[in-house]
């Protein structure tokens, strides 16, 4: 039963029978991580890289039972906000989860269970939004500013520098690329420009955040990110 594919959609009985009513889901390439209404945190899935967050393939995070807000997923982790502060489990071969210098990187790293994020750029702010890509994720902070981390690229949380002048509310990653809402309502986006995600016109990384002209005299709504194409709402008043 258990391995079954459907063509359909069918009704997740088991969530019922708990009494579980869900504010959010995340799916990643083998594994679904669930935010119930009560702020608890249910995984299922394969447990391989640590990506259930519990040692094993039972269907519960231990250490995230209650208070979590906002739910994060990438190709083989996961992130949790609880008090605004990020807590990351799953493969960690890129510097995904955060966690810094600290830790061996490697394609085996891992985190088994939640780990909070730590990073000096981090201490004294409060994170209000996150959000994860392939292998990389991101965060807002509750000044409205953006930080980034993974792609082997940086393996703790980074500033934005770029964008420090204006207020971002809004943030998506996709495969090696992010794109980000200010309050202004215009986008901006960086990372890999491959199959012209970066809205640019080209192809080419990306490496500083820059506005996506095409929409400048636009006010954008809402943004969405997938694994190699972006979609946004857009008010056209």
């Amino acid at each position: 039963e258990m391995l079954k594919a459907y063509l359909e959609p069918k009704l997740v009985e088991s969530l019922i029978e708990d009494g579980c009513f869900v504010k959010q889901v995340q799916v990643g390439e083998s594994h679904t991580t669930v935010l119930t209404t009560e702020g608890e945190v249910l995984t299922t899935g394969s447990g391989s890289y640590g990506r259930l967050g519990n040692f094993d393939s039972v269907d519960h995070v231990e250490l995230l039972t209650r208070d979590v807000e906002a739910i994060a997923g990438g190709k083989s982790f996961a992130l949790a906000l609880k008090d605004g502060v990020i807590h990351g489990w799953g493969r960690n071969h890129k510097g995904q989860l955060g966690t810094g210098y600290g830790l061996s990187v490697d394609m085996y790293a891992m985190a088994e269970v939640p780990a909070p994020i730590e990073a000096d750029e981090l201490l004294g702010r409060k994170v209000v939004k996150i959000a994860a890509g392939h292998s990389h994720a991101a965060c807002i902070t509750d000044g409205g500013e953006l930080f980034f981390w993974g792609m082997t690229l940086h393996l703790e949380p980074e500033r934005v520098t770029s964008l420090l002048h204006t207020k971002i509310v809004d943030v998506a990653c996709g495969q090696d690329y992010t794109i980000a809402l200010g309050k202004d309502g215009k986008l901006y986006a960086f990372g890999d420009g491959k199959g012209g995600a970066l809205g640019q016109a080209s192809v080419k990384q990306q490496s500083q955040a820059e506005l996506v002209e095409a929409l400048a005299e636009k006010k954008v709504q809402s943004i969405s990110a997938g694994w190699k194409h972006v979609a946004c709402l857009v008010n056209e008043d």
